[in-house]
């Protein structure tokens, strides 16, 4: 309900000035192609895709775009405490050490076999503000290295 209670806040002022506006959500790749790990995760993200579509459909008409950013495997603390949670629930000769879990992990989920990482994020969120984005509404930009095409 966040989502929803941030754009109830900020896009009537955007409608009202008629020339130019953009909101922009921060979803999921799980919302695309689900997580077996954390399927109310998945369902949560889908449903903020999907009403960010309302939204983008419902802005229209008033020159306010709306669009949202998917990330796949972003090297933050949060993934080092999924990988130490996980770990704990293997048996010794089961754990790895972080650097050998996450190459693997990063191998198998990306197509391009890379972490992703803010700055990209920080860059096409930039981007979507701007007037060079201005025919782009509605969409939902994967920076995941190919992890929704290859699901």
């Amino acid at each position: 309900m966040g989502a929803v209670n941030v754009a109830h806040a900020f896009a009537p002022p955007q409608l009202t000035q008629r020339g130019c506006g953009s909101l922009l959500f921060l979803v999921s790749v799980a919302g695309q192609i689900g997580s077996p790990t954390d399927p109310p995760y998945s369902v949560a993200k889908a449903g903020l895709i999907n009403f960010m579509q309302v939204i983008a459909k419902d802005c229209a008409p008033f020159n306010v775009r709306a669009n949202a950013l998917s990330p796949g495997m972003v090297k933050t603390e949060l993934n080092e405490s999924v990988w130490a949670a996980g770990q704990d629930l293997l048996s010794a000769e089961q754990r790895q050490d972080y650097a050998t879990w996450s190459e693997a992990k990063i191998k198998t989920t990306s197509p391009l076999g890379r972490w992703q990482t803010p700055p990209e994020f920080a860059t096409m969120a930039t981007y979507l503000a701007s007037e060079h984005a201005r025919n782009i509404t509605g969409q939902t930009i994967n920076i995941d290295g190919g992890q929704v095409m290859h699901a």
